[in-house]
């Protein structure tokens, strides 16, 4: 069992794990306060249903929060989709006991995604990064690793030679 398929499987739950895990943690003024992606969607969640309840606001400015709001939870989502997919990727390689070069380019790829926005969040929070982004991070490295990996050496599948029926040996009489 080659490594590629599992280090890229342990990053996709790095991951998925990091999104609920505090992306970010401050504390200013003797208080502390931390946020993990799962909260911020619930907490967009509860803004949305707000933005329905209230029936002060004109039906064109509902509309326009609405999708505000729906973009904010897209963008939230698409933080983590390089980790899904390396969790997807990684697993599959697994249950199909074999992790190819196809497999290898699409960790690589996801792995450079996750690597990129990780580490642009990570520079945002400045000092401020929870273990979510550390997380994060992690799970790039990983899918970068794991790609790499199975690019330079694949794990084929193995070709079972079929049975060859041979008819039984003919005797002559003497």
């Amino acid at each position: 069992m080659k490594a590629s398929k599992l280090i890229v499987l342990v990053g996709g739950i790095l991951g998925i794990l990091a999104f609920f895990l505090p992306l970010v943690s401050v504390e200013r003024q003797g208080h502390s306060a931390s946020v993990s992606a799962f909260q911020i969607m619930k907490g967009l969640d509860q803004v949305e249903v707000a933005v329905d309840a209230d029936h002060t606001m004109d039906v064109a400015t509902s509309a326009s929060a609405k999708k505000d709001v729906g973009a904010l939870k897209g963008i939230v989502m698409a933080i983590f989709a390089p980790a899904l997919l390396l969790g997807l990727l990684g697993g599959l390689g697994v249950a199909r006991k074999r992790f190819g070069r196809v497999a290898g380019t699409f960790s690589l790829l996801a792995g450079l995604a996750g690597l990129g926005i990780a580490s642009i969040l990570k520079s945002a929070a400045e000092g401020d990064a929870g273990i979510g982004l550390t997380f994060l991070l992690i799970t790039g490295v990983a899918g970068v690793v794991g790609g790499l990996v199975a690019l330079v050496k694949p794990e084929r599948a193995i070709l079972v030679a079929p049975a060859i029926a041979t008819a039984p040996a003919v005797r002559l009489a003497a």
